[in-house]
């Protein structure tokens, strides 16, 4: 009579365990790395929407090519030195705010009386957009802010007219507020009166 083997033993059974999760790691850190271009392209589509969107530029189902045209010929980005005022000629592309942010020689430590959005750092530099119209005078000036809220941090797109004090528009854009009270900073409504 023939013997019968049990495929039950420990052996086996931590084997296909094992040989399960290599696979599954592997697949999903393929997918991980694969798709991380991707993800950069939709992060930059996502920002060129808000400031087109906090600009008054953005319309109802606009594809990705509108958005990128859109925002090509009206939005100029540019590094402005927050001590003097002064516009830089370097790349904005290259910045990151969040590394400036790390780095004790490109920010700057604040006061408690300088810091009412309780921030603690700032950059040195930051990336500001300028909204030209088509003759490519200047209309407005779309600044990204960020503060504390209750839960999270906030961040935002605040767009100011020439005269550097009247807002025409704000949008949040990331934020981990709750849905409640904390999701009304998206309300249109409530949005609406900070614009004057």
């Amino acid at each position: 009579m023939a013997e019968n083997k049990s495929n039950d033993s420990i052996g086996k059974t931590l084997l296909v365990v094992l040989v399960l999760c290599l696979v599954c790691s592997i697949v999903v850190a393929g997918s991980a790395v694969g798709l991380k271009s991707r993800q950069q392209e939709q992060r930059a589509l996502d920002k060129q929407r808000n400031i087109l969107a906090v600009a008054g530029l953005m319309k109802q189902g606009m594809s990705a090519d509108e958005v990128a045209d859109i925002f090509k010929a009206h939005i100029s980005p540019r590094l402005v030195d927050l001590a003097s005022g002064e516009l830089l000629d370097k790349d904005p592309g290259k910045f990151n705010q969040a590394q400036a942010l790390k780095d004790p020689q490109q920010s700057l430590q604040l006061e408690a009386s300088q810091d009412p959005a309780g921030i603690k750092r700032r950059s040195n530099i930051a990336e500001i957009y300028l909204v030209r119209d088509e003759k490519q005078q200047i209309q407005e000036v779309v600044l990204p802010i960020y503060g504390n809220g209750l839960w999270s941090v906030m961040y935002a797109f605040v767009a100011l007219e020439t005269d550097g004090r009247t807002v025409k528009g704000i949008t949040y854009y990331d934020h981990g507020e709750t849905p409640g009270l904390g999701g009304e900073i998206e309300n249109p409504n409530w949005r609406q009166q900070f614009v004057r």
